[in-house]
């Protein structure tokens, strides 16, 4: 029980991947904000969006990384 809890934390690398990966987002939301002549509408969905997929990814690797220390202990 106590590592499915552990699995909803951020590790400090993780929150520095998350943080890059939302300046990323929002850079190019405001580029593409810029083409469709509404900056902010592109701001916004920029680092949502960026949120959504870091925290995606990050959980999706740290399922992996346990699945595979569970299958080498058995």
């Amino acid at each position: 029980m106590r590592e499915n809890i552990d699995m909803l934390y951020l590790s400090d690398e993780e929150i520095k991947k998350m943080a890059i990966n939302l300046a990323y987002g929002i850079g190019l939301g405001v580029f593409i904000g810029i083409f469709i002549d509404n900056v902010l509408l592109g701001f916004s969905l920029g680092g949502v969006i960026s949120i959504l997929v870091s925290l995606s990814v990050c959980f999706i690797r740290k399922i992996l990384t346990y699945n595979l220390k569970k299958k080498e202990v058995n």
